[in-house]
């Protein structure tokens, strides 16, 4: 598996992230907020995902850039067992990844809170795979 984050893969369509705000899931592990949905796949990328810093939080765009490319990395740097479980339900993976923390922090620490939220996304994942539907509640 390549560690690729193309241009298809970034979240950019205004109407996926509003179905994704309004009707998907979230979680938090600090200083992620992770929101998520599951939708019928319409091409042949499995996961889709974007990533978000608030202004109001960070006022300098330097500061918000460095913390969207250091999350962007670790996320195409560890994303390939959640891409493959993705892969397997025939699905497609709407991902929205907000920073809310208070401070710039460094690559080690966001890599470390990026795998466990893949982790958790993983075995929710697995969770609607043995139910036989996804976690929406709608058959597949």
């Amino acid at each position: 598996m390549p560690f690729k984050f193309g241009k298809a893969e970034h979240l950019k369509s205004e109407k996926s992230i509003s179905l994704l705000i309004t009707e998907g899931f979230s979680f938090v592990i600090f200083p992620l907020k992770i929101r998520w949905i599951l939708v019928p796949k319409n091409d042949n990328i499995s996961i889709k995902c974007g990533f978000s810093v608030p202004k109001r939080k960070f006022k300098k765009a330097v500061d918000r850039n460095y913390i969207k490319r250091i999350m962007r990395e670790a996320y195409r740097i560890n994303k390939s067992e959640l891409t493959a479980i993705v892969e397997k339900n025939e699905l497609q993976m709407h991902l929205l990844l907000t920073f809310i923390g208070d401070d710039v922090p460094n690559f080690q620490y966001i890599e470390s809170k990026i795998i466990l939220t893949l982790q958790r996304l993983i075995k929710l994942n697995e969770k609607s795979d043995n139910m036989g539907a996804n976690i929406s509640g709608k058959t597949v």
